[in-house]
């Protein structure tokens, strides 16, 4: 074999492992952390979402990696979401986000990313006291929302 062989394996191999990094820092924060989750209706908005809307929300918090873990999934009956955030507010209550959730490279609304400065106390004990919100240019204030439970 080749130098130039060798080089373009463990080139392949470095991708590919690269690729992989994001899952298994997911699934390390999955069975480190407490996992809350919400189910999304345009009927939970307050002041009215898309009355056809519906989706998951599966939010992960670890304290020990200062890591936030998100998955956004099933989501039927909106156009194209542009945004979603963790809010902070009761149910039939608006309050503001204090967690953006972003999109994937592959275009999934899952991810993870460093939360130190919003930690796992905030949610525990009272995952109630906040949502998820997605939105999109059709419904720019919610589209469909959904209250965090840790019993879902």
């Amino acid at each position: 074999m080749n130098t130039k062989s060798i080089f373009a394996i463990a080139a392949l191999a470095g991708s590919v492992a690269l690729a992989g990094c994001a899952t298994i820092e997911e699934e390390v924060v999955d069975a480190t952390s407490d996992t809350y989750k919400a189910t999304l209706t345009g009927a939970n908005e307050v002041g009215g979402g898309d009355p056809d809307g519906f989706g998951r929300a599966e939010i992960s918090v670890t304290d020990g990696f200062g890591q936030v873990c998100w998955e956004i999934k099933d989501v039927a009956g909106i156009d194209a979401p542009t945004a979603a955030h963790i809010h902070y507010g009761r149910a039939g209550t608006n309050g503001p986000p204090v967690f953006t959730l972003e999109k994937s490279n592959e275009g999934r609304w899952q991810g993870c990313k460093d939360a130190r400065e919003w930690t796992q106390n905030r949610l525990q004990g009272n995952p109630s006291d906040f949502y998820v919100n997605v939105h999109n240019a059709a419904y720019p204030n919610g589209a469909i929302r959904g209250q965090l439970s840790d019993a879902q």
